[in-house]
């Protein structure tokens, strides 16, 4: 427990605090300085304060020139940091050492003036226990400093202390100092109105300098400063000559430097066990020096070959990758502007052994200065390195599944929890045409698929229903019709499985094999039909209900051409009008005569979209349109030795672009068909009028052999009357008459 562990910051503050305001003349101000033997004045308006004088501001001021005729605003210091007078002693301390000022102005909770600290003020409360924290006098000795000879002006002694920022100037020659002249001495000369550029340095200097030796110890120094007031003594060595300066403000400095050290490693004795159990470590960064200070745990991650817990943030930002270098100093930016308080990164960074090693960075900004710069920032650092590596091998999982996915020959479509589409396939863009785009979730997927409402319903009740039906987490498998991008329907077989959180959809297209199933079936109902010898007129009626199930709309016909292969005679139109199929029984074929005729006339097929302005349609428009046919498509029925038989025609209710793929494969396959039956049956009637040739030609010549054989019986039997012996032996015995 530190002495002062108990002191708050008014235990130790001034009470009666000098005040001007800030148009108070500069020569007052300067008098007051001189009179008073003060280091500050506070300026005061309204009741509020809104800036400060210092020494330093006086050393500028002989420096540039005369205060005669300017108020004290011209030279204050302002905006005005000011603290709560309840402040703890250690922590106001490190804010003089962060801030780099020598004076704390205290207001109270209405935020009142009420009290002054300055660094002498903490110097006199200093215990030995914070001192022994500056472990080496070497260390608060501003070493290197040059002598000024006592001949020189005043004036250069200013201009060093302005330029250099300096407290103070050692006088003195060949390595021996003779004197001080520190900022304290010059509102006595400012007061006289000393021309600097007139006024040696061996006049107005302090001598003798007050001294002590390289081997003296910090307390010393303090003991030494208390005794004579001074805030600042000269080092020498062995030998008397001249090494450096140890100063009030450099040793409080150095203590607050120290006390954050303490603080830390107070924090880490309390939290090692814990952030090194947890892979966790902190770190606090000086904003004002650019000084990163790290945990030992922090230390003990970053794997730190010279084992400091010291970085400069420049050295820090070198061991990132360019990425992420750009990323924390964007970050430290916006915190510097006060865009945000909090920071988060996660970023690799090379250890001391040059490894890279992932971290999480969080942190926030502690405290700003009265301009709203941050002073003090801390966080923790977090070793991810395990983490990325699993989210490397994840993604590299990933990647090899979206390799296979994308290479299996089916469509695939990955859901998430909640049912939002996160993968499909190329596969699937192909066959469906919609993209992800397209296909945010499902919701998309049975508005695009189904955009009939009833049928949309129906696919949900049956998703539904396969998907409660599958208690190992699969979908059974289920075939429904899917509207695909461009208008057109394929037949899907639809399984799945359900992968962790998510669904994995398998989409068959059974199309194809559906169709073929159908056309086998389609053929065998024919083949069946003619094999067992049904009328033609039933064959070719059962042809064109078929062909008009495959799309609904459709009206079909089969025409037979007559023997001369003139006409065309009526087959089959079981939904074609009547009265159309009566006017169109009979016509002659030729090079214009609507699509049938102008078919089995070419011997190929012939497709009109629009038969309203179609040449071919010129003579018989008026009948068709007058029944409703707007398009019409018909294709010549051919013998196996390509012998036009008759023809096959599909009617549509509209005009048209073309025939379509569904329609075009099953009348191919029905005209084939036809053709056998129209073939059978011709190949029936030729043998059937054969066979009743040859039954007349047999009952003919029956007949005739019948009247030969009854003569001879004749024969032999009236020779038997006259008792010969018969003459035709073929005969004999067989019915002869006694």
């Amino acid at each position: 427990m530190n002495s002062v562990s108990h002191l708050k910051l008014s235990d130790i503050a001034t009470q009666a605090v000098s005040t001007v305001s800030p148009d108070t003349p500069l020569d007052e101000a300067v008098s007051r300085f001189a009179e008073r033997h003060i280091s500050s004045l506070v300026v005061v308006e309204n009741g509020r304060s809104v800036g400060i004088v210092t020494e330093r501001d006086l050393v500028r001021l002989m420096y540039t020139g005369s205060a005669d005729g300017r108020p004290v605003r011209s030279v204050m210091s302002s905006p005005l940091l000011t603290v709560p007078h309840d402040l703890d002693f250690s922590s106001a301390q490190v804010m003089m050492a962060n801030c780099g000022i020598r004076h704390l102005v205290l207001v109270d909770d209405a935020g009142a003036l009420c009290g002054l600290a300055s660094e002498t003020d903490f110097r006199r409360h200093l215990g030995t226990d914070l001192l022994a924290l500056i472990q080496s006098l070497n260390t608060v000795i501003d070493q290197g400093g040059k002598l000024i000879h006592p001949d020189r002006t005043l004036a250069f002694a200013l201009e060093t202390m302005a330029s250099c920022k300096l407290d103070h100037v050692i006088v003195g020659r060949d390595g021996v100092a003779e004197g001080i002249l520190t900022e304290r001495d010059v509102p006595v000369l400012l007061d006289k109105h000393v021309d600097p550029h007139l006024v040696r340095m061996g006049e107005v200097m302090k001598a003798p300098l007050l001294t002590i030796g390289i081997d003296a110890s910090v307390d010393e120094a303090a003991r030494c400063m208390d005794e004579s007031g001074f805030r600042h003594l000269g080092v020498v060595d062995r030998d008397g000559m001249f090494i450096g300066v140890v100063s009030q403000h450099r040793m409080l400095e150095k203590l607050g430097i120290a006390l954050i050290g303490q603080s830390r490693l107070q924090l880490e004795d309390h939290m090692s066990m814990v952030l090194e159990a947890t892979g966790v470590g902190t770190w606090e960064f000086d904003d004002i020096r650019g000084q990163l200070v790290r945990s030992s745990a922090l230390n003990g991650m970053m794997e730190s070959v010279s084992g400091s817990t010291l970085e400069a943030i420049d050295s820090v930002l070198q061991r990132l990758e360019p990425a992420d270098r750009e990323l924390l100093v964007a970050g430290l930016e916006r915190m510097r502007r006060g865009e945000q308080e909090n920071f988060s990164l996660d970023c690799s960074i090379r250890n001391g052994e040059g490894k890279p090693r992932w971290v999480s960075i969080r942190g926030k900004v502690l405290e700003r200065d009265a301009d709203g710069r941050p002073v003090r920032s801390a966080g923790v650092a977090i070793d991810i390195s395990a983490q990325k590596e699993s989210e490397a091998l994840l993604r590299q999982s990933e990647a090899r599944f979206r390799g296979l996915m994308e290479k299996v020959p089916l469509a695939v479509a990955q859901l998430n929890a909640h049912q939002d589409v996160v993968f499909l396939n190329a596969h699937f863009v192909r066959l469906f045409g919609y993209t992800q785009e397209d296909l945010p979730n499902l919701a998309a997927w049975w508005l695009l698929a189904y955009p009939d409402a009833q049928r949309r319903n129906e696919f949900r009740v049956a998703w539904q229903e396969k998907a409660a039906m599958a208690p190992d987490g699969t979908l059974q498998p289920f075939v429904r019709y899917v509207t695909c991008k461009d208008g057109s329907q394929r037949l899907i077989e639809f399984s799945g499985i359900v992968l962790s959180d998510e669904f994995l959809i398998i989409l068959t297209d059974v199309t194809e094999r559906r169709r073929q199933q159908s056309m086998l079936e389609f053929s065998n109902a024919i083949l069946e039909r003619i094999s067992r010898g049904s009328p033609l007129s039933e064959v070719l009626d059962f042809i064109v209900r078929q062909i008009q199930a495959v799309e609904p709309g459709i009206v079909c016909s089969v025409l037979l051409l007559d023997e001369l292969g003139q006409h065309l005679r009526h087959g089959a139109a079981p939904d074609l009008p009547a009265a159309y199929s009566q006017a169109i029984d009979g016509v002659a074929i030729g090079p214009v005569v609507g699509s049938c005729g102008t078919a089995a006339y070419r011997g190929e097929a012939v497709f009109v979209g629009d038969i309203a302005s179609d040449p071919l349609w010129a003579d018989y428009k008026e009948l068709a349109l007058g029944h409703g046919l707007a398009a019409c498509w018909s294709s010549p029925i051919k013998s196996t030795a390509g012998k036009v038989l008759g023809t096959f025609a599909v009617y549509w209710l509209k005009p048209r672009l073309d025939v379509g793929s569904n329609v075009s494969l099953y009348v191919g396959a029905a005209t084939a068909l036809a053709g056998v039956a129209i073939e059978s049956r011709l190949r029936n009637d030729e043998l059937r009028s054969r066979i009743d040739e040859l039954r007349r030609w047999q009952l003919a010549t029956l007949g005739r052999e019948g009247r030969v054989i009854e003569l001879k019986r004749e024969v032999n039997a009236l020779l038997a009357r006259l008792g010969e012996a018969p003459r035709y032996d073929s005969v004999a015995g067989s019915g002869d008459a006694a």
